[in-house]
């Protein structure tokens, strides 16, 4: 890290930059002050990692350089410090904050980086793993993408929003990983295995996302028709072949429409005569996990249920804050077996999200304001009760190997009644 904050420092001080004026640095300097203050006013132990002196002292490095920063130069190596502080929901997201970003998603799966979504002219190059950005090796833009990723509490959250923010453009700049935010240039082993550069041009934000027409996915379609109740966030599938009602819970609904979710997924369970039960959070980032509880309380209503083995929950490292400790609780009040890989999560931490905005930016800042313990014995993630990891030829054949072991699991105990 400090080797990071080093070599960052030297980039900002070489590179030919755009330097924020003296009224910007005024404006900012009012925005860190009031940073510095709401953040010990809010956070429930603001220095439990990070001991006030030190952040202190990197605060005022930060403003004495001012007059020699950009702005995506500021706001990077203020994420660092704030990354620093030691955990997930102590964040700086860049929520709404408009930075350009290049027409692409990225998955960091062990040491490689899988290319999961694409502009539909550049699909030639969809599944293709990345050799190099800019000329960096993978492993050289994990190093330095990993110090300004927010909401990373392990290995598996840290490699996700680190391939989360790998697109927005003026950070990559920033952070010594291209020269230009105008375009970011790709070194690629292409899925047949022929090696071919791809260019991409910088995008606005608003057009990140209509712009990523060609993708992947490790995780099974749905096919609407067959979707049998939702809500925000909700599906609910069944699979007659295995007796299993399948919840797809992504989001997290308001209280009255998760109420309504679960007692159309339980009327059809019963009509169904479902044994089986699969609750997907794997894309899961979190919301109120009392909501997620309120599932459970009326699933715990299905006696038709095989309770003591037919019930998964699946894990993946997006699987996040309430997701996370929904997951817990799942396991224990619904006897749950979990399935897939670790959560992004620590199962004891920060967490329970404020947030407030800079005066003069409005720079979104986020922080923890209670802690939790859901899971012993403690480790920083939640670990699986059947580990499956998911590989890169799993993406690039939409394979869905964890819903397909469930469904093998299933068909196990069927064939032994």
């Amino acid at each position: 890290m400090k080797q990071f904050l080093t070599g960052l420092a030297l980039s900002v001080l070489t590179a030919p930059v755009q330097a924020l004026p003296p009224e910007a640095q005024e404006a900012w300097r009012e925005d860190l002050a009031v940073y510095a203050s709401e953040l010990e006013a809010r956070h429930i132990d603001l220095h439990h990692t990070l001991p006030e002196a030190i952040f202190q002292a990197r605060l005022d490095a930060i403003i004495a350089e001012l007059p020699e920063l950009t702005e995506p130069q500021l706001i990077a190596q203020l994420m660092t410090l704030h990354h620093e502080l030691g955990d997930g929901h102590t964040a700086i997201p860049l929520w709404g904050y408009g930075y350009d970003r290049f027409p692409i998603t990225a998955m960091f799966i062990g040491d490689q980086l899988l290319i999961t979504g694409l502009r539909e002219q550049d699909s030639e190059f969809l599944g293709g793993l990345v050799q190099q950005v800019n000329g960096l090796s993978v492993d050289e833009l994990l190093s330095r993408l990993a110090p300004i990723a927010p909401f990373a509490e392990n290995e598996g959250s840290l490699r996700v929003r680190s391939s989360a923010y790998f697109p927005v453009a003026p950070l990559l700049e920033a952070i010594g990983a291209s020269d230009t935010s105008e375009t970011l240039t790709l070194t690629v082993q292409t899925a047949s295995g022929e090696r071919d550069t791809l260019v991409l041009p910088a995008r606005p934000a608003e057009e990140y996302g209509p712009s990523l027409q060609a993708t992947l996915s490790a995780r099974e379609s749905l096919d609407p028709d067959a979707v049998l109740a939702q809500a925000r966030g909700l599906s609910f599938v069944y699979d007659a072949d295995h007796a299993l009602g399948l919840i797809r819970f992504d989001r997290y609904p308001q209280a009255p429409e998760m109420d309504q979710f679960a007692a159309e997924v339980v009327s059809h369970m019963r009509s169904l005569e479902g044994r089986n039960l699969v609750i997907d959070l794997r894309e899961n980032y979190g919301g109120d996990f009392y909501t997620g509880l309120r599932l459970a309380h009326q699933l715990n209503l299905l006696d038709e249920l095989d309770w003591r083995e037919g019930v998964y929950v699946l894990t993946s490292p997006l699987t996040y804050s309430a997701a996370m400790s929904n997951a817990a609780q799942f396991s224990d009040i619904l006897n749950a077996r979990r399935v897939g890989e670790p959560t992004g999560a620590t199962p004891c931490g920060y967490q329970d999200m404020g947030q407030f905005s800079l005066p003069n930016s409005g720079l979104g800042v986020t922080y923890s304001k209670r802690q939790f313990c859901f899971a012993e014995p403690v480790e920083d993630a939640l670990a699986p009760d059947v580990l499956i990891p998911v590989t890169v030829d799993q993406w690039r054949n939409d394979e869905d190997a964890v819903l397909d072991w469930v469904r093998s699991d299933i068909q196990s105990r069927q064939n032994a009644d």
